[in-house]
């Protein structure tokens, strides 16, 4: 749950896609049926945990792909709202909602995907969170 705290976050507090989606519309899991759009869901798709050599430590590294899924009414507000968010250049570092973030790095995008008896058009974009957590 840590790696996709810390992409709510930080899409949360980024200005490009507040200003395309209000913070309410940035769940965990999947975007609820009949929730306004434009919409983005967070989900966590793999994680990979790193023990210490002695697996006493406290703590692990924990490095999770989050897919974030942006849900939009319209192609051109599919494609602006995936635009914004990219989250701006270089990795972000330090402690995000409370986790110690190693790096946060964008990775691959996902192919258009489009429901058009929903009028949904939707696209993801996957991160890479690395991060501590309790053991």
């Amino acid at each position: 749950m840590s790696a996709i705290k810390v992409i709510r976050a930080l899409l949360a507090a980024h200005a490009p896609v507040l200003g395309l989606v209000p913070v309410a519309r940035i769940v965990a899991g999947t975007v609820p049926q009949g929730m306004p759009l434009p919409a983005i869901g967070l989900t966590e798709i793999s994680r990979v945990e790193l023990p210490t050599v002695s697996r006493g430590q406290r703590a692990v590294q924990v490095t999770a792909r989050v897919q974030v899924t942006v849900h939009a009414s319209a192609y051109p507000e599919q494609k602006a709202v995936l635009q914004a968010a990219r989250l701006g250049p270089g990795a972000h570092t330090g402690a995000v909602a409370g986790v110690a973030v190693r790096s946060v790095m964008r990775d691959v995008v996902g192919p258009d995907m489009t429901d058009d008896e929903a009028g949904v058009y939707q696209q993801s974009r996957d991160f890479k969170v690395v991060f501590v957590e309790a053991n």
